[in-house]
């Protein structure tokens, strides 16, 4: 899987990354619709109670605050994916960052969380959510990382009755974790001189 990745130059991949986004938004429209009828899929976008959004904020700083920790401090081997993160983010816009991440955190939270979770419960989208990151699944830490995650944004979801803070949050850990790379902060991304990378 991850010589596929390599095989692909950087704009092929960012161009499957937006196509599987619309997919992924296809199916959870779908989905929400066979699970939820339109009064439900309405219901899963109402506005939560305020301190929804608090607690979303607080669990996206503590995934990004953790996530740069371990680029900071854990080996690059116990987290080296292929440089898939870095080739997609790298050059490209603030603009198209912005508008990519939250497709990403949209389609997929409401597609886990909206629609998978509703049949199999938190812990087990949360294993299925980490089983479709393929490329993580040869480094335990990343494995962990995801699975903890979502697991995280499926309580969001538990505790605010509501999908509005699962994206949110979603939306802020990709968006920030993104612009850690495109400024050149990630260690993994070989951008920091001092590392003897290039």
């Amino acid at each position: 899987m991850k010589q596929a990745h390599h095989d692909l130059d950087d704009a092929t991949l960012r161009f499957n990354l937006w196509l599987t986004q619309v997919v992924v938004i296809g199916v959870a429209l779908f989905g929400s619709l066979f699970v939820h009828g339109w009064a439900g899929t309405l219901d899963l976008f109402r506005l939560p109670a305020p301190g929804a959004f608090l607690w979303a904020i607080l669990v996206a700083a503590l995934v990004v605050g953790s996530s740069i920790v371990m680029d900071r401090f854990l080996p690059r081997s116990w987290q080296d994916d292929g440089s898939i993160n870095e080739r997609i983010f790298t050059g490209l816009s603030i603009g198209r960052t912005v508008i990519l991440c939250c497709l990403i955190g949209f389609g997929e939270e409401w597609l886990f969380r909206g629609v998978i979770q509703a049949f199999i419960g938190n812990l087990w989208t949360s294993v299925f959510f980490t089983l479709v990151h393929v490329r993580y699944l040869s480094k335990p830490l990343l494995v962990g990382s995801v699975f903890v995650t979502s697991w995280l944004l499926g309580w969001l979801l538990e505790a605010s009755g509501c999908l509005l803070p699962s994206i949110l949050a979603h939306i802020v850990i990709d968006l920030l974790l993104a612009l850690y790379i495109q400024h050149g902060c990630s260690v993994r991304g070989g951008t920091w001189n001092d590392t003897g990378r290039e």
